[in-house]
């Protein structure tokens, strides 16, 4: 009896190392859920699930912060999310290499579609990459805001000309002008709204749905700048909250005419508005000579 229990116990020695490693192995596959992110309440089962590489700490979505790291940061993240435009603040640290500053992508996620977030490294500088899977082809899923054209409808063609000038430069201001009203818009989502015929100016804060099949709408909520922060207020009930809801129901780039479906006494009106970029001109002293580069990808530099 005795031999038979050394016996079992050098089996269970002999194995529990592998059932360990195997335990190891199997823990690392298992991503970090970070539950939904959907600001703007799409149905659950229009949601997409986005999967993100480890090492890599999302900071920011659309403004919002959102803390998708981990101290360890060797775990894959998952993430379910609405269709659409999302902006998203990037870091890569793995321990040995990491980016000076977090890398600003912006990606169109369509319903149906899985996406996932990586990274490439270069020499001295990192590329975000954001692709979903087509049969055995990666295709990716990045987007350039700028090339929004009026082929996408007025809510594309909106997006670049007034809410993509105010969105990274913090010097951004454009102005929406007519007889009754002028909006100017600035950055981290700031508006102030004039009525010209009372002479007073309301502000607060902004948000753009950026799914452009719902025909996008602008959530205008009259609040304390100074005591909302961006993040604060695209957390809360901005959509419930919102004094004005207004839709880009045509826009050129040069003119953009508001519909409302909000308050009730604005409800069936059209505005047209002048739109004016007012954002300071930087001038540059002019160079004699530069040194000819080649042209390459936004990249940002890492520390190793």
């Amino acid at each position: 009896m005795r031999l038979k229990m050394l016996d079992a116990l050098r089996a269970f020695v002999t194995s529990a190392p592998a059932l360990v490693m195997f335990a190891v192995l199997c823990s690392c596959d298992v991503p970090v859920d970070r539950g939904v992110f959907n600001l703007m309440g799409v149905p659950a089962d229009q949601l997409v699930t986005v999967r993100i590489a480890p090492h890599l700490a999302v900071s920011k979505v659309d403004h919002y912060q959102v803390y998708w790291t981990r101290p360890d940061n060797d775990y894959s993240q998952t993430v379910k999310m609405s269709p659409g435009i999302h902006i998203f603040e990037i870091g890569f640290d793995d321990g040995t290499t990491w980016t000076m500053q977090p890398v600003s992508v912006v990606a169109k996620f369509v319903t149906g579609n899985a996406y996932k977030i990586s990274q490439s490294i270069h020499g001295a500088s990192i590329a975000i990459q954001i692709t979903t899977k087509k049969g055995d082809v990666e295709e990716s899923a990045l987007f350039n805001m700028n090339s929004l054209s009026e082929n996408d409808g007025p809510l594309a063609v909106y997006v670049k000309s007034v809410f993509n000038p105010t969105l990274a430069n913090p010097e951004g201001k454009i102005l929406l002008s007519n007889d009754d009203a002028d909006i100017v818009f600035e950055h981290d989502l700031v508006y102030r709204w004039t009525d010209k015929n009372t002479g007073k100016t309301t502000e607060g804060r902004y948000a753009i749905e950026m799914d452009f099949t719902l025909g996008g709408r602008i959530y205008f909520l009259e609040a304390d700048i100074n005591a909302l922060s961006s993040e604060a207020f695209l957390g809360g009930n901005f959509r419930q909250d919102a004094q004005i809801i207004a839709m880009p129901i045509q826009c050129d780039g040069e003119t953009v005419t508001y519909g409302y479906s909000k308050p009730e006494g604005m409800v069936g009106r059209e505005d047209f508005f002048a739109i004016t970029d007012l954002t300071p001109v930087v001038e540059i002293e002019e160079i004699e000579e530069i040194d000819e580069v080649d042209e390459v990808d936004e990249v940002v530099e890492i520390a190793e």
